[in-house]
């Protein structure tokens, strides 16, 4: 997990060093490359180092053949790939893909993990500006007057090339927390779309596996297909932890994985921390946090991204991820993409499955905190994406848009929080395998009485039993009103986006 910079803009030199430190050195506090100079091309690394954590393996990545390497994630089947096509093992993945390029041997498609990477040839071309098929990592890029610029967090062109809020950005996240449509919050500044190359286009497209012609799954190939996720998910050359709460995909994950260390978090009293404390798991540290210390938290964070963030739990990760990281430990798993993959969110998926015609007034109305005005650009982008969408079902149309545009927001949620911790966040049931098996469950078979996830609680109930497996979900609440200055007599939601969006002016 690293921070990255690759630009060919002529106005970035040796001076702009401490800027883009200042904006990604959080990213990777283990190394920093300082500015590397490759042709025309200005490139930066800053890393987390988790797989092969000598200092040889720092970057950029130089290959025999004199191209270069940016990368930041994990590719997990490194050594499978490694024996596969150089018959050798490996014991760095970003050697291994560095390898992969510049023998033109790169299949991104078999690639198992999270990534975001920019490769430039020998000759000064660019060759890939990729990202997985997801978005658990972020990748942003500003282009200017024929010059591109490729970062891991918007803050930095911000500070860099002084752009201007994007208004259409701030509607956005008014209804959705988070600039859905626009790519980032700021003008020009755009994301690279998950599962896609800014080179040579689209790999992976989750609407092209979503065939309606379901298959049964067994219990046991769900099991077993979780098991692995998890197990592969624990590859690294440091200490892993699981992120806990009283839900069911973590809990899940703690039954099915083998961890040495769990982590929760909550305000005292808090329903979950309360829960977690009656079972006296064993090496789980619960941190409680009080409104002061929230509240300090927030500044920082909100100052550090320079953006708004989306949801009033990332400051509590982060709280977490400081402990976890003071114990030695670099990884984090959680619970992510079983709500978009198994139909968890059990209110809209409910509707979905029981309306015939989707309707898109309706869905806005479940979905968005503040939903558009139909006059607005906005409502209008919401018309225009799901008039394009063929599926035959309203349930399949909104599992589509949480897998392909609501997921991403929370892998940035958790990426950023835990980065700012010196941690990396992973996400064992947000991976293909897990995904082309979820495809095959229908609607009948992922709800039960009005809850989701039927498949996830059917095998948990073996473990903990069939009360805990078909609990409703529970929320992770934060009283803003308790922790900001409340004169007006706001709404936590109010106040959150009043809060965050103080950093844009």
């Amino acid at each position: 997990m690293c921070g990255l910079f690759v630009s060919n803009n002529p106005s970035v030199n040796a001076s702009s060093l401490s800027t883009i430190s200042a904006c990604l050195k959080f990213r990777g506090p283990d190394s920093s490359s300082g500015l590397v100079f490759h042709h025309k091309w200005s490139l930066y690394h800053s890393r987390l180092s988790i797989i092969d954590v000598s200092e040889q393996e720092n970057q950029p990545v130089f290959d025999n053949m004199g191209g270069v390497l940016v990368f930041n994630g994990e590719i997990l089947n490194y050594k499978e790939l490694g024996l596969k096509y150089f018959n050798k093992e490996y014991f760095s993945d970003s050697k291994l893909l560095s390898d992969l390029l510049a023998s033109k041997k790169l299949n991104v498609n078999e690639l198992d993990g999270f990534f975001a990477f920019v490769y430039i040839d020998e000759l000064g071309a660019v060759k890939k500006i990729c990202r997985d098929r997801f978005g658990v990592k972020p990748l942003f890029y500003y282009e200017d007057s024929g010059y591109i610029t490729i970062a891991s967090e918007p803050r930095v062109f911000k500070e860099l090339f002084n752009t201007k809020v994007n208004e259409n950005a701030i509607s956005e996240y008014y209804a959705t927390r988070s600039p859905i449509f626009s790519g980032s919050f700021f003008e020009g500044v755009n994301s690279v779309i998950p599962g896609s190359c800014l080179i040579s286009g689209t790999y992976f497209d989750c609407q092209d596996f979503i065939l309606e012609s379901y298959k049964n799954n067994s219990e046991k190939e769900l099991e077993d297909i979780i098991v692995k996720s998890i197990s592969s998910r624990l590859v690294a050359d440091t200490p892993v932890g699981l992120l806990l709460s009283r839900g069911i995909d973590s809990n899940l994950l703690k039954e099915l994985g083998s961890f040495d260390s769990f982590y929760s978090i909550g305000f005292p009293g808090d329903a979950d921390i309360e829960y977690l404390k009656s079972k006296e798991i064993d090496n789980l540290t619960i941190v409680e946090c009080n409104n002061e210390q929230y509240l300090e938290s927030f500044n920082y964070l909100l100052k550090l991204r320079g953006e708004p963030m989306s949801v009033p739990n990332e400051v509590l990760l982060y709280r977490l991820a400081k402990v976890a990281s003071k114990d030695g430990v670099k990884v984090l798993l959680s619970g992510e993409g079983a709500d978009e993959f198994f139909g968890g969110y059990d209110r809209i998926f409910n509707w979905a499955a029981n309306t015939e015609h989707f309707n898109l007034d309706d869905f806005l109305s479940l979905y968005c905190y503040i939903p558009p005005d139909k006059n607005s650009k906005l409502y209008q982008k919401f018309f225009n994406l799901f008039d394009l969408v063929k599926f035959k079902t309203t349930f399949e149309i909104v599992r589509w848009f949480f897998i392909r545009y609501h997921m991403p927001i929370l892998f940035r949620r958790l990426d950023f929080s835990l980065m700012a911790a010196g941690v990396e966040g992973r996400e064992p049931l947000a991976n293909h395998h897990i995904f082309e098996i979820a495809i095959n469950y229908c609607k009948d078979e992922l709800m039960c009485k009005n809850l989701g996830k039927a498949p996830l609680r059917q095998l948990l109930m073996k473990y903990l039993g069939k009360d805990f497996a078909y609990e409703s979900k529970v929320g992770f609440p934060v009283d803003l009103r308790k922790v900001f200055t409340n004169s007006d007599n706001k709404t936590s939601y109010d106040l959150w986006f009043q809060e965050n969006l103080k950093v844009l002016k």
